[in-house]
């Protein structure tokens, strides 16, 4: 059976990784959370966009997003963006909050915050359907230097 290791364990098994490789916050980096929640009202139509969480600072890197309903979202659908790009890291058509209290986890990618113009608002866009009453909760984890 082969060992074998991801890229930054690579760096660093080779000395480099910490100091000239490896973007700070990745490694040995402060992780951080936000949990917002927004109450369904019932009424939000498809394409409202809900912001979570305020701005974070520039150089966060976004390791992870996670969404749950208090009640199930019948043919709602969702994205997971920035107010930059609205599917940065879930694309339309997800299903995951048409169960309730199942979370829908969204990898961050470790997106830096400030590579892109006004991408520091995490978003959640409605599609498909009509909410239904519940309480949207979102939990943003994020590392910094």
């Amino acid at each position: 059976m082969a060992t074998i290791k991801g890229v930054n364990q690579t760096l660093i098994d080779a000395g480099v990784g910490l100091s000239s490789q490896i973007a700070a916050g990745l490694i040995d980096g402060r992780v951080k959370v936000i949990h917002d929640y927004y109450v369904l009202a019932g009424t939000e139509a498809a394409g409202t966009v809900i912001e979570f969480g305020g701005d974070l600072v520039s150089g966060s890197k976004i390791l992870q997003v996670v969404l749950s309903a208090s009640a199930a979202q019948t043919s709602l659908t969702c994205q997971v963006g920035t107010s930059y790009d609205a599917d940065e890291f879930v694309e339309t058509g997800n299903t995951a909050l048409q169960t309730a209290v199942t979370p829908l986890i969204a990898y961050g990618k470790a997106y830096v915050v400030g590579t892109a113009t006004a991408d520091s608002q995490i978003t959640v866009t409605t599609e498909a359907a009509t909410a239904t009453a519940a309480t949207l909760y979102c939990t943003i984890y994020y590392s910094t230097n």
